[in-house]
């Protein structure tokens, strides 16, 4: 079976190599669920791009970048994506207000030269909407972030859209190192597990991860699991 290609973004490349001292964490973790990350364009222009370790790991092909042309392949492809954009911005902000979220963002309001795919706003979720569409155009299985407001996108994009049986898993980290722990052929022991976790800082996860791991292996000799490594 080959391998599967996952949405990731920045906050959960981020998180998972400790904000770049741990690249390598990267490689183990997806290399493990036989992942292969790829990202959104706008993803890697106006975020990824601004960290020099990512570049690295763009430029070596190891993260690869989607082309619009994959999920765009013609006008009205570019108009319906469009068209769908302004709809879950627009829903997403209403939810947040109406929710009273601590996090509230503004109206998309693009002036002369902006557009939805050369213009970043801090904290306006503009990324997400983009992941959500392209996973929905590509039919693509998983995204992998750190950023809640993306099940709330997911769920708008599920009544907004005409995506018959299509249906997208969201895990942030911990959830994708438990998925780990859950592989009962997993190469990876559980102490690679804890520095993973404590590398990422969350040491409060561990003994709940480390229970996950014993409860699915144990040792032939029959010994303790946390033993077999």
């Amino acid at each position: 079976m080959g391998k599967t290609e996952v949405i990731v973004d920045t906050c959960f490349l981020q998180k998972l190599s400790s904000e770049g001292q741990a690249i390598h964490n990267i490689k183990k973790v997806l290399d493990e669920l036989e992942y292969t990350p790829v990202v959104h364009p706008y993803i890697y222009a106006q975020e990824l791009s601004l960290h020099s370790y990512f570049v690295r790991l763009v430029d070596s092909g190891y993260i690869r970048v989607i082309d619009y042309n994959e999920f765009q392949t013609d006008a009205t492809d570019k108009q319906t994506y469009e068209a769908y954009y302004d709809v879950l911005y627009e829903e997403m902000r209403k939810t947040l207000e109406a929710m009273n979220s601590p996090k509230q963002v503004g109206k998309l309001c693009l002036k002369k030269g902006q557009t939805i795919y050369n213009t970043h706003k801090q904290g306006s979720s503009m990324g997400d909407v983009h992941m959500i569409l392209m996973a929905a155009y590509l039919q693509m299985p998983i995204l992998l972030t750190e950023d809640s407001d993306i099940e709330m996108l997911r769920n708008i994009a599920e009544r907004r859209m005409q995506l018959g049986k299509y249906s997208l898993k969201i895990f942030n980290g911990v959830q994708l190192i438990e998925e780990i722990a859950k592989k009962k052929d997993s190469t990876m022991t559980v102490k690679e597990i804890e520095a993973i976790l404590k590398s990422m800082r969350e040491r409060n996860v561990v003994s709940d991860i480390k229970k996950v791991w014993r409860e699915n292996h144990t040792c032939v000799c029959g010994g303790n699991a946390e033993s077999a490594e």
